[in-house]
């Protein structure tokens, strides 16, 4: 019997993705009607709880995501990025639950930070530990346009 083994490490940390949200009124061109927020989950409902507690039936796919505050008024002056940060109430991070459609593309945030950047933060933390972040218009083209 033959006996393999694999380097796989037992835990993975987990990637949570930042998204742009259209909130309903969101168009081809600009920002008004989105907002940055970061998944945590992807999920459905089970048809036999759907059926007990709503009339009409959800959206078959949702996300639980955790919001980013609305865009700056304008457009960082040596960056040309709008900047973002978490939306706290009370010291609690603001969370919705969203229908996937709603879910328009993936964003890219660059931390904000001064002259160096901290030790402690890592790609695995720097989304929960940095206090402000660009989000980058030019991470491709569709990003681009929306962000004119």
């Amino acid at each position: 019997m033959m006996l393999y083994t694999c380097n796989i490490p037992f835990y993975i940390l987990p990637r949570f993705d930042t998204v742009l949200v259209n909130l309903g009124a969101g168009a081809d061109r600009g920002l008004q009607g989105y907002r940055v927020a970061q998944v945590r989950v992807v999920f459905s409902l089970p048809p036999r709880i759907i059926s007990r507690l709503f009339e009409k039936p959800p959206p078959m796919h949702l996300a639980y995501v955790e919001w980013f505050s609305s865009f700056s008024a304008a457009p960082d002056p040596n960056t040309g990025m709008y900047k973002v940060q978490r939306s706290v109430r009370d010291g609690e991070r603001q969370v919705s639950i969203v229908p996937v459609s709603q879910i328009e593309r993936s964003v890219h945030l660059f931390p904000k930070f001064g002259a160096m950047v901290p030790r402690e933060w890592t790609s695995s933390t720097v989304l929960d530990v940095a206090p402000a972040f660009f989000v980058n218009p030019f991470l491709n083209r569709h990003t681009f346009v929306t962000f004119l």
